[in-house]
């Protein structure tokens, strides 16, 4: 029995007739309706990948400038740490569908104002940041209801492998958006990028409003002041949460920030390649976030998470240095291909954590502000890096990030006795109320 919208509801009121929890993430499929949801949010973040590759390169050849490469992903999700979190309460008063729905096909329009204004030859920097600017708010209410979405869509049994197959998701994203944003750019440039795109979040948007979570009428909510301060001491009550929120902003401010937001200008100033140099270090994280996915997906998934989170912390550390230290474009690839793995084991030990600890009646707002660390780290890696790589040689302040994330993650091993607290269980979440 879980607390959801106020209001108490048994397992029996899920999607599907619960069954015996599936031993692979791929067995959550078997939910039709949590099916259906996958496919849009795979589909959707292929597009966003695509779009996502497609923006710093055009804002890179209009520019040559690292800071505007660096501003562009800035507004891109700056608008979503500060959206978020009303998202997150919002989640958690009414229909995550209705959120979803709307968020996708708010961000449908914005891409398509980009694509026009592209084939029309009237995007400027300036332009591009505003356009940047809306589609990061419109983001910033996507997040948390996505994250949200699986517990009313497949069984308690089910929820971590459910959790860990929408990770997955993301990969398959990661992987295909940026590889055939390498060929199109390689091609014909960001215009057919900026089409396909559209189209995936056209399809996302369709889908998210086919599918019919299990979803209770809300009870009469309090003020939104009261609920965001509420969820903020519910996580401080919980170390294992903090902790998740910290290093999720760490990687996100010195590890993913190379990964994605500068991407192209570490493809420029490290190793001077081109769009299709770019693609292929985007397509390198994709790879590697495939191949750490598949071991999560045939028994990776029981490694504890207590070892997992700190492996893959060190290995994102070992990828930016590999990258920041060579000049050889195909030994760069490698370290992008370690970012790769440890983008995904990172990504999947954290939401895990969270999603199997935090009860039902705090969970938008919980991953709410577990996004808000992530989307915050982004930004600010993206405009300080960025700034920082106009004035110092970009290997540099590469390799400054790596040692920053191994100095963290050796202070947090000894600091939140060697990361056992995202090792707890659902009855540790609820025995805590």
């Amino acid at each position: 029995m879980v607390r959801h919208y106020g209001r108490t509801i048994t397992a029996s009121t899920t999607t599907s007739t619960p069954g015996p929890p599936p031993s692979k993430p791929l067995g959550t499929l078997r939910h039709g309706q949590f099916a259906r949801f996958i496919a849009g949010a795979t589909v959707a973040s292929i597009g966003q990948f695509l779009s996502g590759l497609a923006t710093p390169f055009y804002m890179n050849e209009l520019t040559d400038s690292n800071a505007w490469v660096g501003a562009s992903g800035f507004a891109g999700l700056i608008p979503a740490v500060f959206l978020t979190p009303l998202a997150g309460i919002l989640a958690d008063r009414i229909s995550r569908r209705i959120l979803l729905t709307v968020a996708y096909g708010m961000q449908t329009i914005a891409m398509t104002v980009l694509l026009v204004m592209y084939l029309a030859d009237a995007l400027t920097p300036w332009r591009i940041i505003f356009i940047m600017l809306a589609s990061g708010s419109v983001a910033g209410f996507m997040f948390a209801p996505l994250q949200s979405m699986a517990p009313t869509l497949v069984p308690r049994a089910d929820l971590v492998p459910a959790v860990q197959l929408l990770s997955i998701a993301f990969t398959v994203g990661r992987a295909i958006g940026p590889g055939l944003g390498a060929l199109v750019l390689w091609s014909t440039g960001p215009g057919l990028a900026y089409g396909i795109a559209v189209g995936c979040l056209v399809f996302a948007t369709a889908a998210m409003a086919s599918t019919h979570p299990d979803e209770p009428k809300a009870a009469a909510p309090s003020s939104l002041r009261r609920d965001f301060i509420e969820g903020i001491r519910y996580i401080r009550a919980r170390p294992a949460i903090g902790l998740a929120v910290k290093a999720a902003f760490a990687i996100g401010a010195f590890g993913a920030v190379w990964a994605f937001s500068l991407a192209a200008s570490v493809a420029d100033d490290a190793y001077g390649v081109g769009g299709g140099g770019l693609g292929l270090l985007a397509t390198m994280i994709g790879v590697g976030s495939v191949g750490a996915s598949i071991f999560i997906s045939r028994g990776g998934s029981e490694v504890r998470r207590s070892t997992l989170e700190p492996v893959a912390l060190s290995l994102y550390a070992i990828g930016v240095a590999i990258a920041a230290s060579t000049p050889w474009f195909y030994v760069g690839m490698i370290g992008y291909f370690t970012m790769g793995i440890a983008h995904m084991w990172h990504n999947v030990t954290l939401s895990t954590s969270l999603q199997v600890q935090v009860e039902e009646s705090h969970r938008g707002r919980v991953m709410s502000v577990f996004l808000v660390a992530i989307l915050g780290g982004l930004p600010i890696g993206a405009i300080v890096g960025g700034a920082l790589s106009d004035l110092l040689p970009i290997r540099v302040v590469m390799g400054g990030s790596a040692s920053l994330i191994g100095i963290l993650t050796v202070w947090w091993w000894f600091a939140a006795d060697r990361f056992h607290g995202l090792d707890g269980s659902p009855v540790d979440a609820h025995s805590s109320r």
